[in-house]
């Protein structure tokens, strides 16, 4: 007998608020049909189970840091903007009006010197970013 043949019926019966929420699942799945979701849930069951359930934990774990980051990144590269903006400005303005004042000079430099810092920082955190999604992605890749 051939183990793939479909033989074996399931039917149940859904109020209207449940029928939604499993469209909404078939659409999530990508399936077409019911049958095909069903199945599809089925295959994904275990996904439930308590070591897929510590897995996910850890991923959600993981997706905080990564968002941390991210978060920061985004912070800091707001400010190193707004800083070389103001610097820019001013560099601007002593070409302008007066290009051989060394007091403004002296400032755009300190101010220059003070944001290298940063952008080094915003640089390691990229580089630690992308280390960080590409060994995420080499872990699922390995799966």
């Amino acid at each position: 007998m051939n183990p793939n043949v479909k033989r074996n019926m399931v039917q149940v019966r859904l109020n209207d608020a449940e029928m939604k929420q499993f469209e909404t699942v078939k659409l999530s799945l990508s399936e077409k049909t019911n049958a095909a979701t069903l199945r599809e849930l089925i295959r994904l069951a275990p996904l439930t189970e308590e070591q897929s359930q510590t897995q996910v934990k850890h991923l959600l774990k993981e997706y905080d840091d990564l968002d941390a980051k991210i978060s920061a990144l985004m912070w800091d590269s707001s400010n190193v903007t707004k800083n070389l903006n103001e610097i820019a400005h001013a560099a601007n303005i002593a070409k302008n009006n007066d290009p051989t004042n060394e007091d403004t000079w002296n400032w755009i430099i300190q101010q220059l010197q003070q944001a290298f810092p940063t952008i080094q920082q915003l640089n390691q955190l990229c580089n630690e970013t992308k280390s960080y999604l590409k060994k995420g992605l080499d872990e699922i890749g390995s799966a």
